[in-house]
């Protein structure tokens, strides 16, 4: 629990509140469009540069928001190297996870889909072995599938129909996009979500992973290890106490 609950996880106001200041002190970066790379080259997004006349006009919005990505994912890496990678090396020196201990805790935790806790739990498991490669692998699809079923637990719509009546699954980043789901997920993490695994402007990981992408080294970046302790602080942070104890002693 304390290693879950280390970092307090995103406060999306906060961080607003500091890109909008940053873009006030580098006035002229922010004055013209510019455009995002990718490491391969491509272009990932553009930014429209902010608008005087207009405080609320789509482009001023659009450009707020991707500082705000931005600003992310540099405090994101303070994070990891500052707090998560040396708290974990001090867990495996003191501890042993057995995976079966990883599965009871995903068992008891009200967030997770039924028949999908032995994936968390491996997905769990690989991070404190440090195998983030796996790890990310793992539980970017899991992340997605919650997304989906809390969508539709909420009466929403996850799919598209065709005109030739074939009826497709959204990805995750339709499914974010979606205006109604900030009434259902609580909008740090709905912002977490969005910044790490969807949005071109930050490292985008969903759909770098979906689409074969992800090298080794961005599939171990800092964001790749975040993301994994943030699925850990979410299962930690859903469980029933009394419920994870009995389902650990059946488990021995």
């Amino acid at each position: 629990m304390a290693f879950a609950n280390i970092h307090p996880g995103a406060n999306v106001d906060n961080i607003r509140e500091s890109a909008e200041k940053y873009m006030q002190h580098s006035i002229l970066r922010h004055l013209f469009a510019s455009t995002h790379m990718t490491q391969d080259g491509r272009v990932a997004a553009k930014s429209p540069g902010v608008s005087f006349g207009d405080a609320d006009s789509p482009e001023t919005r659009q450009t707020i928001w991707q500082e705000m990505v931005r600003y992310y994912g540099r405090h994101i890496g303070l994070v990891v190297q500052a707090n998560i990678l040396p708290a974990l090396e001090v867990i495996n020196a003191e501890h042993r996870l057995p995976e079966r201990t990883l599965l009871s805790l995903c068992h008891s935790s009200h967030v997770i889909p039924p028949g999908r806790e032995v994936l968390w739990a491996k997905g769990l498991f690989f991070g404190f072995e440090r195998d983030f490669v796996v790890s990310t692998h793992l539980l970017i699809p899991q992340l997605e599938h919650l997304v989906r079923m809390i969508l539709k637990q909420g009466g929403l719509k996850t799919t598209t129909l065709d005109s030739k009546g074939i009826e497709t699954e959204n990805g995750l980043s339709t499914l974010l996009d979606n205006p109604d789901i900030e009434k259902l997920v609580d909008k740090n993490l709905f912002f977490e979500l969005k910044a790490l695994l969807s949005d071109a402007a930050g490292p985008n990981l969903r759909n770098e992973m979906a689409h074969g992408l992800l090298e080794a080294d961005r599939a171990e970046s800092v964001y790749a290890i975040y993301l994994w302790w943030l699925c850990l602080r979410l299962v930690i942070n859903t469980i029933t106490w009394k419920q994870a104890e009995i389902t650990e002693k059946n488990a021995v």
